[in-house]
């Protein structure tokens, strides 16, 4: 008995979306469903070092790229990859000596429009760290390392110029 209530239900539940879904005034199908962004910009090294707490140069350079679908709904899906100068060291008893900090991430991006021109992304995934250090009398020490759970938040703004070109800032 419970087995013939349940094939009721769901022949219900099918008919009624059927009778009820609207194919009138809906709005044109969007034509572009993918979109490639590209940006640079500064980069902000929140200093929590110990050692050489002021030598540190907190302000580098930042830039990346990120491809996303975006279908006719909210939220869109993508990739994204980029090269973030972390920060930089140098000392100035010793202007040769130089280290500096990298971050490449290659992450799944998850984005959610609100408003009519801000939106929220979240990504996740790896990130390549690259550390280099140079001093002339003992040489290039370079290392890398693969940090498999980064995430991250970005707040942004859409403004669309053209058909195709829109201008952005983000906050990540």
């Amino acid at each position: 008995m419970k087995l013939h209530k349940l094939y009721i239900a769901a022949i219900i539940c099918f008919f009624s979306t059927n009778l009820y879904a609207q194919t009138e005034n809906l709005p044109p199908a969007k034509k572009d469903k993918f979109a490639i962004y590209a940006g640079i910009g500064p980069s902000i090294y929140f200093n929590n070092l110990v050692l050489a707490k002021d030598f540190v140069n907190p302000v580098q350079y930042s830039f990346a790229g990120r491809i996303m679908w975006e279908p006719e709904h909210l939220l869109s899906l993508g990739l994204e990859s980029g090269y973030y100068r972390l920060y930089s060291v140098s000392f100035p008893e010793q202007p040769e000596a130089k280290i500096s900090n990298s971050a490449i991430p290659i992450q799944v991006v998850i984005s959610m429009k609100f408003l009519k021109t801000f939106y929220f992304n979240f990504s996740s995934g790896q990130t390549v760290l690259i550390n280099k250090v140079h001093k002339p009398k003992y040489g290039d020490i370079n290392a890398s390392t693969l940090s498999i759970g980064d995430y991250a938040g970005t707040l942004g703004y859409k403004k669309k110029k053209k058909n195709h070109w829109s201008i952005l800032a983000e906050v990540k």
